[in-house]
This record gives structure tokens, sequence and C-alpha cells, in this order.
């Protein structure tokens, strides 16, 4: 894993350049690294932020009703990742990467939700995938996953997204 992100994660991370971000964290705490995207929603809880926040957890349709009435001019999806990378690298995916039927925790794909959520509001969508090292059973995530997850909280603070 690198302790820097790609030009195009860090683009990924940069607040919309009209209207509101969005950032929906997804993931199952239960599920080690799968919890990557609560995690990271979790740190962000109770802060003043300059985007939006959903923690969806592994309910990521849950967040469609919310995420149409802000009406965000970007969505960013933040959730684990197997795209057979290195544990804890970052990567931008691709919508049509993404696949149509559900092989994940989550009940509805991301490209579901997402394709819901774009069509009632026009908002730009990116997904952050971080590669997983372990989804077994426990809540602990892998030292590169969280150490992953901890550039990503930084860098929505130097964007000045949030303060602490």
């Amino acid at each position: 894993m690198s302790n820097t992100l790609t030009a195009e994660a860090l683009s990924a991370l940069a607040p919309g350049e009209r209207g509101e971000t969005l950032v929906i964290t997804v993931g199952n705490p239960f599920r080690c690294d799968d919890g990557v995207g609560p995690f990271i929603g979790g740190r962000l809880l109770g802060r003043r932020l300059g985007f939006r926040l959903i923690n969806a957890f592994d309910r990521p349709e849950s967040a469609v009703d919310e995420a149409v009435g802000i009406k965000p001019a970007k969505v960013i999806f933040i959730d684990a990742a197997d795209f057979g990378g290195l544990p804890g690298e970052v990567k931008v995916i691709a919508v049509r990467s993404i696949p149509e039927s559900s092989l994940s925790t989550h009940s509805i794909p991301l490209s579901v939700v997402a394709g819901i959520i774009g069509e009632d509001t026009r908002a730009q969508t990116v997904f952050l995938g971080i590669q997983t090292r372990n989804t077994g059973y426990g809540e602990e995530l892998s030292p590169e996953v969280e150490a992953s997850a901890r550039l990503i909280l930084g860098c929505l603070k130097a964007f000045g997204l949030y303060k602490r």
C-alpha cells in the first residue's frame, strides 16, 4: 500500500465545483475490512462538515430518499472493494465495473443505488473503493485498510471539508 493517494483518488475526494457534496459511507462493521466505510463515517460524525454525510452501513438503499432530498451536485461513495489490488489500495471504480447483481454484503448493489440517486439529482457520482485483506467476521480493520481510511480522513480535512 502506498502512503499517498493517487491523483484520481484525490480528485474523487475533492468537493464538487457547484453545489453540495454528499459522502455516503457503506459497509458492514462486523465483517472486518468491509467496515471501512462505516469506520470513516463514524470518525466524521459530530464534526463540522463542509459536506453532507450519510453513514449507510450495509444498507446503501436506505440513503436514497435522503440523498435525493439533499439534491447534491456530487456524491462520493466510500466502500470496501475487491479489485485485485494490494490490501489498503484506494481506487476510483468506474460505475460500469460495479456488478448489477449484489455479490457483496449489501442487499442492493451500489450501481443500482447510484443510478436511482443520479437519475433524480443529476449529481456527479464517484465510487472510491478500498481493497480489503479480510472480510471474515470481526470488528477490526487490517492495518493497511485502517491506514488508508486515515489517509482519506486526512484528505477530507486538507480539502477543508471538516474540522476537528
